[in-house]
């Protein structure tokens, strides 16, 4: 019998994708309150650095965290491209920082 059930119980999927040219290891940048958010996951078969963070945290904490972990990280603040996904439904995605750094 094939299970149906979603693989992740979080309420939202935000997907986190660097434009810029460096290639970070943002997990590894993670401090134990980014952690506590949900859980995170590297999207390796993308062109550039790709997170998903699946969590049950508001959009207005995603993007606190998500700029201050680049911050961390020393990028530019606005070098990166964040969405968000109602749980698994990837069919409908919102746009929360469609910002991208032109050098």
């Amino acid at each position: 019998m094939i299970k149906s059930d979603a693989v992740h119980t979080q309420k939202y999927c935000y997907y986190i994708e660097l434009t810029g040219t460096e290639q970070p290891e943002l997990l590894a940048a993670l401090t134990a309150s980014d952690k506590a958010l949900g859980d995170w996951e590297r999207v390796h078969s993308s062109k550039l650095p790709t997170w998903r963070l699946w969590t049950d945290a508001n959009a207005d904490t995603i993007r606190y965290t998500i700029t201050h972990l680049i911050a961390r990280s020393d990028l530019p603040q606005n070098d990166y491209w964040l969405f968000q996904y109602k749980g698994e439904d990837h069919g409908h995605p919102r746009m929360l920082h469609p910002q991208f750094h032109t050098r």
